[in-house]
């Protein structure tokens, strides 16, 4: 335990725990007369207040807190406040809940013996206490995550009493500093050196951080654990009013116990908080020296208490774990502590490192060349360290800067040169060291910013510390057969010239590319590679935390085949889901052609180039008339922005109708084209220009293909009825927007005669259709080439876009001559990478590739094979309640009775399909249905492979129900 004695709000051990018969008889009364409750009572510890654990014969449970005579009503009051406010939240993060009295008064003043006390009642928190649990990595991220949510709840939380007063607040660290005088040993002068950092470095930025109530007291007891990892917080006796990020640094001040380096195990409860509240750098900069603090404060605050109570030595037994961590933390640098944290939630490690790049590459910086220009300018090359010995034959040789080897990763580089050739100085500076093999030059940007130079290997020539070498000006010889040479932005790394694999990205901020001072045309410098949970931690500091990982246990993927991804460990994955790569992974064909054009001109379409214009006459010859006129853009999301603004153009309407759970695409127009965003969590409900119509479900909507008759045309009346509701309003609707088949809506094959009937409905009230064949053109469909022939109907505008690149950015809208005209309004449209010229070769090279290789009738063949075992497979499994789709656009509805949706067996059943080597993946509004939409060139083999794998994966989650 690392807090000196205080009462706790579930009274956790602090001190023995004893009650009389008549003590427990009169809680009893007071807790059944003034708050309802009965049932049995133990006492619990506490060393000036009384309290108690209630469990009603109901199985509840409660602490009843008898608060000792001399507490301050309103400190009682914030803290009850504080959880009534934590209770009111939307999704109010775990916390004891204040149990009101009977009269509604959040506490209420009784009789005890020894006078009146202030009775509450709180509800009971099971789990385990932080000290007793093993703090792994995801338990430390877990618990950032806990205090950030407790305090982000609190963040417009006010109070009367919230700037009280109170030594605990790290605020008071100079009115605590006062008693380090009563610290014994060594401990005192290490106290004193972090109150005096405190005072030069921490109080002078306090005001300038962001302040708020906090709940200031993640201590090791007041940290709940069980299974599933952090609990919750407790005992919210010391609320107050601080800077934010006060309440992470108490945290970490507990958190570093038992660490032989406090401050590296810590930072995944940094990230966790960085994830809920990101943390600003003006917080990081005192964040590691506001954990010390806490940590001296509480040795200072025991001290303090052990004087006024000598006999108590367990007061100072309780402080070892404190003592240790204080003492293993001054050990490291604050600077680099700083750059540790920084690192950890992604900014850059050093903030001044910019800048010194920024003096070279702007040009500011003139550096003259290290070695003499015969040397620096005769056959130099870079080359890995492990081809030195391959390249004698060149004059100068150059490792790389950030190499991996088995020991580290290298700063800095390497520069194989004669022996006894001159170095010089590169650029105006002075002289920090000069010793028998290294010197160290300071140097300054224009601003002023530091930034040092150190070359190590050489025979220092007759400078010394203070010297002031200019530009040119030899420095010493080479010993040896090569001159070490490192461009540093802090000399918290002068030392280390070979850096830890996970800490590559701070090492190489504090020691920059030295090709940078050298300027190699060929560059040096290599880059570091990131194994899976280093790549996931940068991902999760650098990335939107909107944008998510597919499965439980993400895949670092590192090559595709054909219809294979392999990860880093080289496990092949059957690949079910992604149609980017409409053709397969990685064709030579593709590729072939995306280098081929990429080596000769890339450029935009202002300028005559043969591809685009090909590339056009292909896709018309692949489209039934009249749809002749092409736009060219980089994804589907652009291509239904751009087939909205024709719709509009053409008709002068502004209103759209779209299907229920439909998804567009991700620009703010196509959001509020789609249901399956706006209606979601996150979504603002739908533009008052956008109608949804009803989706034609076959198997779980209103109308049903084994029961109704006509599903289709009734099913388009809902079309026909948006139309008359605008109608009637006075508005007429400018486009009808529909997947030909639809993939977010669960894998939807529309019945019969749908598409035809709504295309009617709205052509006769003037508006145009659009067809999104995003996902399910290009013969995907296998009976046809594009989805919506499947309907027998003909749309104004196609949309078309990820299979047309094979995982390139291309898509393309293609219209009617009519509707094109009118988009001539005299505004150009143009689009800077749309129909370049690489991209226009490799969507040729996908079109070759479907036609030489029958891959549309492959479609057909695969999707016929697949359709008839899954259908072999729902006879067996009572799991599946639909099978349906269209050549290789497939979807498995899992129901249970009367076809309610089993979410949470499909997301079993995607993880179980993933651990035996094949990936799908899972849509629909429940999210109930398995999503099949593979490469086209599935084989058959690949599909028997799937159908065993999912055979067997369901027998597992079967089981598991």
């Amino acid at each position: 335990m690392a807090r000196t004695a205080k009462d706790r709000d579930d009274g956790r051990p602090i001190a023995t725990a004893s009650s009389s018969p008549d003590q427990l008889d009169r809680v009893a009364d007071i807790a059944q007369r003034w708050f309802g409750l009965h049932g049995r009572l133990r006492p619990l510890p506490g060393e000036s207040d009384r309290n108690f654990r209630l469990i009603s014969d109901g199985g509840e449970q409660y602490v009843v807190k008898l608060h000792s005579s001399g507490t301050d009503p309103a400190e009682l009051d914030l803290q009850d406040a504080a959880l009534l406010h934590l209770a009111g939240q939307p999704d109010p993060p775990p916390a004891p809940r204040v149990v009101r009295a009977l009269d509604g008064r959040s506490s209420v003043t009784v009789s005890w013996s020894d006078g009146p006390r202030i009775c509450r009642v709180l509800t009971w928190m099971d789990g385990r206490p932080w000290a007793e649990a093993e703090p792994t990595e995801e338990l430390l991220r877990n618990l950032g995550r806990q205090v950030a949510e407790v305090d982000l709840a609190l963040r417009d939380f006010t109070h009367p009493a919230m700037r009280r007063e109170l030594s605990w607040n790290l605020t008071s660290a100079p009115k605590v500093a006062e008693l380090t005088p009563m610290v014994a040993g060594d401990l005192r002068p290490l106290v004193a050196e972090v109150f005096e950092r405190y005072g030069d470095h921490v109080a002078p930025r306090l005001a300038a951080l962001p302040h708020q109530v906090i709940h200031n007291d993640a201590n090791e007891l007041n940290i709940l654990v069980d299974d599933g990892g952090v609990a919750g917080l407790i005992d919210f006796g010391d609320v107050v009013w601080s800077p934010r990020v006060c309440g992470l640094a108490v945290a970490g001040a507990y958190a570093m116990q038992g660490h032989a380096d406090p401050l590296r195990a810590v930072l995944p409860l940094v990230r966790g908080f960085d994830a809920v509240t990101p943390l600003q750098p003006v917080e990081l900069e005192v964040l590691f020296d506001l954990m010390r603090t806490r940590l001296a404060m509480s040795i200072c605050l025991s001290a303090y208490q052990h004087a006024k109570d000598p006999g108590n030595d367990y007061l100072l037994v309780s402080q070892q774990g404190v003592a240790q961590a204080l003492r293993r933390s001054v050990e490291t640098s604050p600077d680099l502590a700083h750059f540790l944290l920084r690192d950890a939630v992604g900014f850059e490690a050093n903030p001044l490192a910019r800048l010194v790049r920024q003096h070279f590459e702007s040009g500011a910086a003139r550096p003259v060349s290290v070695l003499d220009d015969d040397a620096a300018t005769c056959a130099a090359v870079v080359v890995p360290r492990s081809d030195l010995g391959s390249r004698a034959d060149a004059r100068l040789v150059l490792t790389r800067h950030a190499e991996e080897s088995d020991s580290g990763i290298h700063l800095g580089c390497d520069l194989y040169a004669g022996e006894a050739d001159t170095v010089r100085c590169p650029l105006p500076g002075i002289v920090r060291t000069a010793g028998p093999e290294s010197v160290l030059l300071e140097h300054r940007t224009d601003d002023g910013v530091p930034f040092w130079t150190l070359y190590e290997h050489l025979d220092a020539g007759a400078i010394g510390p203070g010297d002031k070498p200019a530009p040119g000006d030899p420095l010493g010889t080479i010993r040896g057969s090569h001159l070490s040479l490192r461009l540093l932005t802090h000399l918290v790394g002068v030392d280390i010239g070979l850096a830890p694999r996970d800490e590559a990205d701070l090492w190489t901020s504090v020691s920059l590319d030295p090709n940078l001072l050298l300027g190699r045309p060929d560059g040096g410098a290599a880059r570091v590679r990131k194994d899976a949970p280093a790549l996931a931690a940068r991902r999760r500091s650098t990335f939107s935390r909107a944008l998510s990982l597919s499965y439980r246990e993400p895949l670092h993927l590192v090559r595709g085949e054909a219809a294979y991804l392999y990860d880093s460990s080289g496990r092949r994955w059957l690949d079910l889901v992604n149609n980017v790569c409409h053709v397969g992974h990685s064709h030579p064909r593709v590729v072939e052609a995306a280098h081929r054009q990429a080596a000769r001109l890339n450029t935009n379409t202002r300028y005559l180039h043969e591809s685009v214009v090909e590339y056009a006459r292909r896709l018309v010859e692949l489209l039934p008339d009249p749809l002749r006129v092409c736009f060219f853009v980089n994804s589907g999301s652009e291509a239904n922005d751009l087939a909205l603004r024709l719709a509009m153009a053409h008709t002068g309407a502004q209103d759209v109708l779209v299907l229920d759970h439909a998804y567009h695409g991700h620009l703010t127009s196509q959001i509020g084209l789609s249901p399956y965003k706006f209606n979601r969590r996150g979504g603002r409900g739908k533009p008052d220009t956008t109608h949804v119509c009803e989706l034609p479900d076959p198997f779980r909507g209103r109308l049903r293909a084994d029961r109704d008759d006509d599903v289709g045309r009734r099913y388009a009346t809902s079309v026909g009825e948006r139309i008359t509701g605008l109608t009637a309003r006075g508005r007429r609707p400018a486009a009808y927007f529909a997947e030909s088949l639809q993939s977010c809506g669960g894998q939807i094959v529309y019945p019969d005669g749908y598409l035809r009937e709504a295309f009617e409905h709205v052509r006769s009230a003037g508006g145009v259709c659009v067809t999104d064949e995003v996902q399910v053109g290009l013969g995907r469909v296998g009976r046809h080439f594009w989805g919506f022939e499947l309907q027998d109907v003909v749309p104004d505008i196609v949309t078309l876009g990820k299979p047309l690149g094979n995982g390139h950015p291309l898509a393309a809208v293609v219209t009617t001559p009519e509707v094109a005209r009118s988009f001539e309004t005299g505004m150009e449209y143009f689009n800077t990478f749309g129909g370049n010229p690489v991209s226009a070769e490799i969507g040729l090279a996908v079109l070759d590739v479907i036609r030489d290789e029958r891959l549309q009738a492959n479609a057909r063949q695969r999707g016929e094979q697949l359709l008839r075992g899954l259908r072999r497979l729902r006879d067996r499994h009572p799991l599946i309640g639909d099978v349906r789709g269209e050549g290789l656009f497939i979807g498995v509805e899992l129901s249970l009775d009367g076809r309610r949706p089993a979410s949470a067996h499909a997301a079993a059943l995607k993880e179980a399909v993933k651990a035996r080597g094949a990936l799908i993946s899972t849509d629909g509004p429940d999210d109930n249905v398995l999503k099949i939409k593979p490469p086209l060139v599935l084989t058959e083999t690949d599909c028997d492979l799937f159908l065993d794998v999912l055979g067997d994966a369901l027998i597992e989650v079967e089981a598991g129900i």
